[in-house]
């Protein structure tokens, strides 16, 4: 399945339109650069917010070159198929990609029979003057997952004073909590001593290994590495040239070697790929093209498929999109907190692919 392509679980946002106030109003330029992406974007958003059939003000547009992605939180598929509905009578002649995810008002996911659930955050940027603020949210987490997984950046600078605070907000957890570094957990070359803390509150904390953990839904396999940057396919780094040009992509061949050995060295019927930087450049679209190359790179993606995970987990991508694919077909899930405004996502896995919590649909597990 390409990027392009329709989940089976969602809508296909390029159907037919269907009738209604939108139809009757101009259509919005199409990709021929008519008008600029930032104008039609707040155009259809405005638009969505206004017609009775979205009536959504929580959707954000980004348009990037021939694509428009569709971003947000709705209360019942049906809204979410609305949205699709009147973006593309608006967005005639781009490619939609409806990443607008379901999460009910109650906030609480459902279970599909037999599914494990997985909550998942990254980019906490917690600081010393935090305490209080994710607690709450912590302290619930055992009503709606059976594990909690964090993709790194947990803390702004990596102080171990800022370790201390998230160890006291996770007291509240009553699952599992599994996590990775990010790049500003490395900030103050204090990332031993960062672990070291989350270690010790009983936080697992993963560079270039793998545990499995129990849970009443059954064992979950997690690998995990922080990785790197370098770019993706005709766009990428290469380790040739200067010593610091090997060095810096040489760092991310060696992270992608060391997941991809702790992913099929997994014994567990669910086996996840947790990470800080980005496997594939569909989680990233928002972001500038520009900084592609720091935000992660194809070789991460490369390990998650032939590692044999079942979906990639990572954050770093602040302005990119929650939903992806690697190269191989991978789900790969963008889980930022800035990208799924909302205090973490719970994802249900499923030998049948059931849909179910928060996510909209469930990920199905081949074995």
């Amino acid at each position: 399945m390409t990027d392009a392509e329709p989940r089976a679980s969602e809508p296909d946002a390029s159907g037919p339109a269907a009738s209604g106030p939108a139809a009757s109003r101009p259509r919005a330029s199409g990709p021929d650069g008519s008008e600029p992406g930032g104008y039609l974007a707040e155009h259809v958003r405005t638009a969505l917010a206004a017609d009775p059939r979205a009536g959504e003000l929580g959707v954000t547009v980004r348009i990037v070159g021939s694509r428009a992605f569709l971003c947000g939180d709705v209360s019942t598929p049906e809204r979410r198929d609305a949205v699709a509905a009147v973006a593309s009578e608006l967005l005639a002649g781009y490619e939609l990609h409806n990443d607008v995810t379901v999460t009910p008002v109650d906030g609480a996911p459902g279970r599909p029979a037999g599914a494990v659930r997985v909550a998942a955050v990254g980019d906490l940027h917690v600081g010393t003057d935090s305490a209080g603020r994710l607690r709450p949210h912590f302290e619930r987490v055992g009503d709606e997952a059976d594990l909690l997984l964090l993709a790194g950046d947990l803390t702004r600078v990596g102080d171990p004073e800022e370790a201390a605070v998230l160890v006291g907000e996770l007291r509240g957890a009553t699952v599992p909590v599994v996590a990775v570094l990010g790049n500003h957990d490395y900030h103050c070359g204090r990332e031993r001593a960062v672990a070291g803390l989350l270690e010790d509150a009983g936080v697992r904390v993963l560079e270039g290994e793998a545990v499995v953990v129990g849970t009443p839904s059954g064992p979950v396999g997690v690998a995990g590495t922080k990785g790197f940057g370098g770019g993706f396919a005709g766009a990428c780094g290469s380790d040739f040239g200067e010593p610091l040009m090997k060095a810096f992509v040489g760092h991310t061949r060696e992270a992608a070697e060391r997941l991809e050995e702790a992913l099929a060295g997994l014994d567990a019927p669910v086996r996840i790929a947790l990470l800080h930087y980005a496997p594939t450049d569909t989680t990233l679209h928002g972001e500038r093209l520009e900084i592609y190359p720091f935000l992660g790179s194809y070789l991460l993606g490369e390990a998650v498929d032939r590692g044999g995970a079942d979906v990639a987990l990572h954050g770093h991508a602040h302005g990119g999109t929650e939903h992806g694919l690697t190269d191989g077909g991978t789900p790969v899930r963008n889980v930022a907190q800035p990208v799924l405004r909302r205090p973490y996502a719970v994802y249900c896995f499923t030998a049948a692919g059931e849909a179910g919590c928060n996510d909209g649909s469930a990920l199905a597990v081949a074995r």
